[in-house]
């Protein structure tokens, strides 16, 4: 792999700080791969801690974001709730004997995932490294290359 470029994208949700991410080419499959900062994540400018927060919110394991999130913030949030809403079947595939195989909800999902597997970082790790999955999306990035 060799540094190849590097782009601009948004740190939080407002626009207002930049993440510099640096894409790297592999020179014989002539695929790049971006490495995003541990606390972020793919296609989202939300930061991991907050995400995690918020779902334990939802999932009424804590009270939810100190300081609150702002009007842009909890949208981004709260769009990230409805997606995961609708991969409650695909992330107990991926996490397999890991979870209890009564989970009938996406709390339930989020609360056994804190507690089997731990951070939301961890919980990305996981999925990255084992089922190339992301908490919301199975994103072509996270496939290896052709």
């Amino acid at each position: 792999m060799h540094r190849h470029c590097s782009y601009r994208r948004n740190a939080k949700p407002k626009g207002s700080e930049k993440l510099v991410i640096q894409v790297y080419l592999c020179v014989l499959c002539e695929h790049c791969v971006s490495v995003l900062p541990a606390n972020h994540l793919s296609y989202r400018p939300l930061e991991v801690d907050r995400l995690q927060t918020h779902f334990d919110g939802q999932a009424k394991v804590s009270c939810g974001l100190d300081p609150p999130p702002e009007a842009i913030e909890a949208g981004c949030l709260k769009r990230a709730w409805k997606r995961f809403l609708t991969r409650v079947e695909s992330l107990k595939d991926a996490f397999g004997q890991i979870l209890p195989a009564e989970l009938h909800s996406a709390e339930e999902l989020w609360k056994e995932l804190r507690r089997a597997v731990g951070s939301a970082e961890n919980i990305l790790h996981f999925l990255a490294q084992s089922c190339k999955r992301s908490l919301l999306g199975d994103y072509a990035c996270l496939r290896p290359a052709p």
